[in-house]
């Protein structure tokens, strides 16, 4: 192939008037110097962490030396200029999302679902410094009780690994938002995401700028801002938010290589940047791996085409991927093995794509591939980008030919068929209802946004396939554009997640929502330069050209408003803080919990651990000694729970039953087995997202949080002979 030929300019926007400095800065910089100091926090906590050294006196100075650096070298990535107005616009579009997440942010800390769970991790990592979570096994009575088949130190998301217990997730977003902690307490972690939030909008905006233009900028940044599942997930503890700031900047900073290719030492130095970002979203999300394997195609091309950025972009990726695959195997081994069965296959893509994108590279250097008639057709492009408007059309009609199903006996396939019972739909736990994938981001951005997108995505494949053959400058948006389409196609044919929403709905957050919508602004941006001429007629004196940008910013805007509306000012899960407050200011010191129904053994156990310093141990019985509700589960339950109380009280605690409800109320569950006067400790009645199977959730339903208490009672003396 011959030598990389000049970039060519974002798909509109092409002749922008110079903004003060300022302006570009704060568009194109400044979310980027954001992404590099939080991706470089979430590097630097894996040692710390590993040292038992994450406290406020050693990691806050260390952290803020390493954020410094990095930000200041992502200051050298050039920006875009860029008017005043769409600057300030873009950034308080950033602003007032974070605003507005905050305000309405969740108070998720009795473990439910993943939000708890990063929760509880990352107030554990602010108070304890270190892992593994120690589950104070001398006051549960050592080795014997964990050896004994019905004590469990193991609750959701946190695994029984030996005499330890361990988190589920990986490291990088937990140490991110214990930070918060730090700062301001609960409060202070459970507002973390929605500053980090405001961050990714800006990097949304910022991408935007540099890929359809400065002046589309706060368009595509508030339609992104105001899709419910980004509102979600900017309002709880999730790793999609920082995953999808260090994603949007890793592009930036890898459309500005791609441009920079004139100038060898600024491309390759920018290539290096860019791999450095993308591989560290491996310390937040374990996905990341589709990312790095779909970008090995765009390094054998660019180095192919000898662009400058090329081995730096690959040294730069394979430098933070292997320190996050290391991290993650250091600190989420049992969730790793729990994910399996989809994490194997990535790996195995992975592997599968740097084989063929070294081959494909080997043909092209030594001139076999050029030989091949196909890969010089000029009727290659039209012919990828109709097999790819195949593909979208394909995926957009499943729902009328095909049912996904997954195993009937996974875990998430019971939730599903209890959710369908509830909502009076066919009980079939096996769905997935992963054929309705391209459904739920039209429930979010409406179908013209998602119909505009897929068009944009064909025409620019066409575009595309030139550039790659040699025929034409290779554009800027080429490497973010194969990454993002070929892991949203993925996403959309698997999404990997139980299917209830909004929940499920996070997975669209990190690239498919920003690739949609971004595709879609291009498309309108596209129109507006392109039909004016076509319709003068109609509308003469140049006014075509607004019209057609007013009823396109009101098809990309207005759905995503009114999908979000509903939802706008719900508040999930209020009172958990005083609810959690109220149950560790029950405890003495000495108490040791002993969860004893199937609720309060997944919501409790970790938060009486990790927030009151509460020794906690759940009492399980498997479905072979007893089904909950019969005489033969509650006798195995009663022996049980009096062989761990005399452990307990052996090593001189007092062993506290809990319970929260379930098939009995927590006050009968406690009666049933002995305790003759259970008292209420925290009962509050909130709020959390709607589980929905089949349509757009547009409210929440009402939850109890409750923990009930009561000492075990002691075992009957033995009548004297």
């Amino acid at each position: 192939m011959p030598a990389a030929p000049r970039a060519d300019a974002a798909p509109a926007d092409r002749a922008v008037r110079p903004g003060p400095a300022w302006a570009g800065a704060l568009l194109t910089r400044v979310p980027v110097a954001l992404a590099a100091a939080v991706a470089a926090v979430t590097a630097v906590a894996v040692p710390l962490v590993l040292l038992d050294l994450w406290a406020p006196w050693t990691a806050v100075p260390v952290c803020l030396v390493v954020a410094v650096l990095a930000g200041r070298l992502a200051w050298a990535v050039p920006a875009v200029p860029a008017p005043a107005w769409a600057a300030l616009t873009g950034a308080a579009v950033a602003v007032g999302g974070g605003l507005w997440a905050a305000l309405t942010r969740a108070e998720h800390v009795v473990l439910r679902r993943d939000a708890g769970s990063q929760a509880l991790y990352a107030h554990h990592l602010a108070t304890r410094h270190g892992l593994p979570v120690d589950p104070s096994l001398a006051a549960l009575g050592g080795a014997e009780a964990l050896a004994d088949p019905n004590v469990t130190i193991a609750s959701p998301a946190f695994y029984e690994v030996g005499t330890d217990v361990v988190p589920q997730f990986l490291l990088g977003a937990p140490a991110l938002y214990s930070l918060g902690e730090w700062a301001a307490g609960w409060q202070g972690l459970l507002l973390a995401p929605a500053l980090v939030g405001a961050s990714a909008l800006l990097a949304v905006a910022g991408l935007a700028a540099r890929l359809v233009g400065p002046r589309w900028a706060p368009l595509a940044a508030g339609a992104f801002a105001l899709a419910q599942p980004v509102l979600h997930v900017n309002r709880s503890t999730y790793s999609e938010v920082p995953a999808l700031l260090v994603l949007a900047a890793a592009a930036s900073v890898l459309v500005a290589a791609t441009a920079a290719a004139a100038t060898p030492t600024l491309a390759a130095r920018l290539g290096g940047g860019a791999g450095l970002l993308l591989g560290a979203c491996g310390f937040v999300r374990i996905d990341y791996l589709r990312e790095v394997a779909l970008l090995l195609p765009v390094v054998a091309v660019l180095a192919a085409l000898r662009h400058p950025a090329a081995r730096a972009l690959l040294a730069g990726t394979a430098v933070t991927s292997v320190l996050a695959a290391a991290a993650a195997v250091a600190y989420s081994r049992p969730y790793l093995g729990t994910i399996a069965g989809s994490l194997l296959p990535l790996v195995a893509a992975l592997v599968g794509l740097a084989v063929l994108s070294g081959a494909g590279l080997r043909l092209a250097r030594t001139g076999r591939l050029a030989r091949l008639r196909w890969s010089t057709s000029p009727r290659l492009g039209p012919v990828l980008a109709a097999v790819l408007a195949l593909v979208l059309v394909g995926l957009a009609s499943r729902p009328l030919w095909l049912v996904v199903r997954q195993d009937p006996e996974d875990p998430g396939s019971r939730l599903v068929a209890g959710l369908q019972l509830s909502q009076g739909l066919p009980v079939d736990g096996g769905r997935t209802y992963a054929e309705h994938s391209v459904d739920w981001l039209a429930w979010y951005l409406g179908w013209p946004a998602v119909a505009a997108a897929g068009a944009a995505a064909v025409v620019l494949l066409a575009r595309l396939v030139p550039a790659l053959q040699g025929r034409a400058p290779l554009p800027v948006w080429a490497a973010p554009y194969v990454v993002a389409v070929g892991s949203t196609l993925l996403t959309l044919y698997r999404p990997g997640i139980t299917p209830d929403h909004p929940w499920a709905d996070r997975r669209f957050v990190p690239l498919v929502l920003p690739a949609v919508v971004l595709l879609a602004t291009a498309a309108l941006a596209w129109a507006v330069r392109t039909l004016p001429a076509h319709v003068a007629r109609v509308l003469p004196g140049g006014g075509a050209g607004a019209v057609l940008g007013a009823v396109g910013a009101v098809l990309l805007v207005v759905p995503a408003a009114l999908a979000t509306a509903p939802l706008a000012g719900q508040r999930t899960e209020r009172g958990q803080l005083a609810a959690v407050a109220a149950a560790c200011a029950s405890f003495e010191e000495g108490d040791v919990a002993l969860a004893v129904d199937p609720r309060s053994r997944n919501e409790w156990p970790q938060v009486l651990r990790g927030t009151c310093g509460v020794p906690a141990a759940s009492i399980v019985v498997p479905t072979a000694q007893g089904r909950p509700g019969t005489e033969e589960y509650l006798d195995t339950l009663r022996a049980a729970v009096q062989r761990q109380a005399e452990r307990v009280r052996a090593a001189g605690g007092r062993p506290v039953l809990v319970a929260a409800g379930g098939d009995l109320a927590a006050v009968d569950t406690l009666r049933a087995l002995g305790v003759e006067e259970p008292v209420t400790v925290a009962r509050v009645r909130t709020s959390e997202d709607e589980r929905v199977l089949t349509e757009r959730p547009d409210g929440g339903q009402a939850i109890t949080v409750e923990l009930v208490t009561g000492v075990a009672p002691e075992p009957a003396a033995e009548p004297a002979a």
